[in-house]
């Protein structure tokens, strides 16, 4: 059964354990083009995510509105940590602090039953996610490829140690992905190393860097002898630097966005992040949902 227009909250049983989702349709959108996965980072977000005018992930309900989709967050399970702040398992091996859930099959779960409610097939389902949202987004691409048409990543990396399995494999197949990262970014730091590395300790584990993970996307995609076509958007003076986009093009694009001198949060021209030591400049030039629903759009069936 379709899902109350608005914003609602749900629940789904996996593995005996109850996971809450949101679930956001706009006003007279019954069949909706296609459906949106937008998953929250670590720290605290949670489902404020979503929340409008608040986190520039919940720019997603705000495009929804005007392109005729259903936008889905899923929420995280707490972490082993002091805080206890809902995160995600993703694909890091040395992550001590991760909850450990099966968020693998709490997302699979949640993936197949919108594809069943709303009749879509694969190709109009997709997934964004931001930090610890983003290494989630990757982890999923990894292990369920063929259950979405794309992906989207702000501000996440590959592991340097993988979980085995498909986390060190790689997916069974090509999947067109989008990346934005800055090169302040100090959290998934955009050189590679410890994640937020606040104690010292690097128990959230290390990441490779962005540009060697861009580099693994455009092997695991057939691109790796790609040469992109570059272009500059530069809209906000004061953000620290201009945004670049490396388009490669091929049956299973990448989309690669370096966000010069910009720090961990999304970018946003509409929902501004406070400059602080943690989450650093946040890049004004564009907005991540919009670019990512253009990048999913055109992998969008005809019709």
């Amino acid at each position: 059964m379709p899902y109350p227009e608005g914003e609602s909250l749900h629940d789904i049983v996996v593995d005996e354990v109850s996971r809450k989702f949101l679930v956001y349709v706009p006003v007279g959108v019954a069949t909706p083009r296609a459906v949106v996965f937008v998953l929250h980072g670590g720290g605290g977000e949670s489902l404020n995510v979503a929340t409008v005018g608040e986190n520039p992930l919940a720019v997603f309900r705000t495009v929804a509105d005007r392109e005729g989709f259903v936008v889905v967050y899923p929420e995280g399970l707490p972490a082993e940590d002091r805080q206890g702040r809902a995160g995600w398992s993703d694909c890091r091996g040395d992550n001590s602090v991760a909850s450990g859930a099966d968020d693998i099959g709490f997302l699979t779960a949640l993936v197949e039953s919108f594809g069943v409610t709303y009749e879509l097939p694969a190709s109009n389902l997709f997934m964004a996610g931001g930090s610890n949202g983003a290494q989630m987004t990757q982890a999923f691409a990894f292990h369920h490829p063929e259950l979405l048409g794309a992906v989207a990543s702000s501000a996440g990396s590959l592991p340097a140690s993988p979980l085995p399995g498909p986390c060190a494999n790689g997916p069974v197949r090509p999947i067109p992905i989008l990346l934005t990262h800055g090169t302040a970014d100090t959290q998934m730091p955009y050189d590679g190393g410890c994640v937020a590395n606040v104690g010292g300790a690097c128990n959230r584990g290390r990441v490779l860097s962005a540009e060697a993970t861009r580099d693994r996307w455009l092997t695991i995609n057939g691109l790796g002898d790609a040469t992109p076509v570059e272009t500059t958007v530069e809209r906000d003076a004061s953000d620290g630097g201009a945004a670049h986009r490396f388009t490669y093009t091929g049956p299973a694009p990448v989309e690669w966005w370096r966000l010069d001198g910009a720090g961990h949060a999304p970018p946003s021209r509409t929902v501004r992040v406070e400059s602080n030591r943690v989450t650093g400049t946040q890049n004004g030039d564009i907005e991540f949902a919009e670019v990512a629903w253009a990048f999913f759009e055109q992998r969008l069936p005809p019709g």
